[in-house]
């Protein structure tokens, strides 16, 4: 884990958290299972897309660590996602 994700989990008094997948973890936010899914480890666009749709139908956001919307089609960084933030619908903070 990574120290942005320390800082993240103790400023959000997170204490608890799983080791998964992207996919699983964005879909145990839009079942519940989980408030919240930071990642600051790089990513590409494809690895998330597909989360990021179900945890959308489900209520959910993807946010940057700024609360900004987490765009796509990053052509210049070729592809390669920034930090973000996938929250379930009830949990953004």
């Amino acid at each position: 884990m990574c120290d942005a994700t320390k800082a993240f989990l103790a400023a959000h008094r997170i204490s608890e958290t799983v080791n998964a997948g992207s996919s699983l973890k964005f879909c145990f936010v839009a079942e519940g299972r989980a408030d919240v899914y930071p990642r600051f480890g790089p990513t590409m666009e494809w690895d998330v897309a597909a989360g990021h749709a179900v945890l959308a139908a489900a209520g959910g956001h993807v946010l940057t660590p700024e609360g900004e919307a987490f765009a796509y089609g990053k052509e210049a960084q070729g592809y390669r996602n920034g930090p973000f933030v996938a929250w379930g619908g009830a949990a953004i903070r």
